[in-house]
């Protein structure tokens, strides 16, 4: 189990809720210019999938 899943699994609801919004919102507002771009949306994209994780497992409990 990564550290960022762990991490994630300590967080409430609402907290949880709340990292999800954020990361679509910075994964909106990246500059597809940027020379990292890639990287920081692939990572982006790795936190919303550890975010689904967590909430599909708190679903089927």
């Amino acid at each position: 189990m990564t550290d960022e899943l762990e991490a994630l699994q300590w967080l409430t609801v609402d907290e949880l809720a709340a990292a999800r919004r954020r990361a679509i919102k910075q994964l909106n507002l990246l500059d597809s210019s940027a020379a990292d771009f890639w990287e920081s949306e692939a990572a982006l994209q790795r936190t919303l999938a550890l975010i689904g994780l967590v909430q599909d497992e708190r679903r089927r409990q």
